[in-house]
């Protein structure tokens, strides 16, 4: 009983900590929105943008790229390069105050929030559960999402071979942050959550990292499927994960100071192989 009052006292302050950022107009004042602004494509555009948690020190300066529907731009570099902050203004977790974002060639401040969080699909690298069961952790509590939207969810991205094995198969039981699941699964389950709304930008926080050989498959499957016509930005830490990336942005302080696809990057002998050689030595 203590356990299931801790997770759900976690939850708790974790959901209110989400939702006071979600509904903090400081921090993403909407700034005259279209009400009916839609985001159709998932054209990413980022110009000249920088951006302060402080308001004094920037963690990124002058972030310029273009991430066309269908691509993936993958987002490498040291821990506090500014990967992460590139992810929370795209979200708008945070505000920015210099340069310009556009979605579909249209400022990102004219999309409500709500289409906003609808069109962009967040997978973090570990996949969180809450008590329920597999059904409710795809359809999180929107009751515009059907029975038959769900399997079709988890069909596409492969998380219906092991959901058909279990003996109440969707309505499974799920309790203690999923703990009765492979991190394969629970990666999974997490990708038909996203899917669910048919997102036109796909968020991956290194969403290949914690899986298991049992479903590392199924989740590149998944995933292949998930990105097919959808603009995707990849934050990778594994460099091995992003070698089919369109585009790879090499940071570093707050800069991108590389660009380039994996063979071109290899070739200019900088940041990027360097780092991609003492994995591979490390592997």
């Amino acid at each position: 009983m203590m356990d299931f009052l801790s997770v759900f006292t976690d939850g708790m302050v974790a959901g209110s900590r989400i939702l006071k950022i979600f509904e903090n107009d400081e921090l993403t004042p909407q700034q005259h929105p279209d009400a009916h602004a839609e985001i159709v494509e998932g054209k990413i555009e980022f110009r000249n943008v920088s951006f302060s948690y402080d308001g004094k020190n920037n963690v990124l300066n002058n972030i310029s790229f273009v991430a066309n529907p269908g691509e993936t731009v993958a987002l490498v570099g040291h821990t506090g390069s500014g990967k992460s902050s590139i992810i929370n203004v795209l979200m708008r977790f945070y505000e920015f105050y210099e340069g310009e974002i556009f979605i579909d060639d249209r400022d990102i401040r004219e999309y409500p929030l709500p289409e906003l969080r609808k069109k962009l699909g967040l997978v973090l690298q570990d996949a969180f559960m809450f008590y329920g069961d597999i059904a409710g952790n795809i359809r999180m509590l929107n009751p515009e999402i059907t029975d038959e939207q769900i399997k079709e969810a988890a069909e596409f991205v492969q998380a219906d071979k092991f959901i058909n094995t279990l003996p109440k198969q969707y309505h499974a039981r799920v309790i203690e942050r999923g703990a009765s699941y492979s991190s394969g699964q629970r990666q999974l389950i997490s990708f038909a959550r996203t899917i669910v709304t048919d997102p036109k930008i796909l968020v991956l926080d290194e969403a290949t990292a914690n899986i298991d050989t049992e479903t590392e498959t199924l989740i590149q499957e998944g995933l292949a499927n998930m990105r097919q016509g959808r603009t995707t930005i990849a934050i990778a830490h594994r460099l091995s994960t992003i070698r089919d990336a369109n585009v790879i942005l090499v940071l570093d302080k707050g800069s991108i100071v590389e660009r380039g696809n994996h063979e071109q990057l290899l070739g200019e002998k900088g940041l990027y192989a360097d780092m991609y050689q003492l994995q591979s030595s490390e592997g």
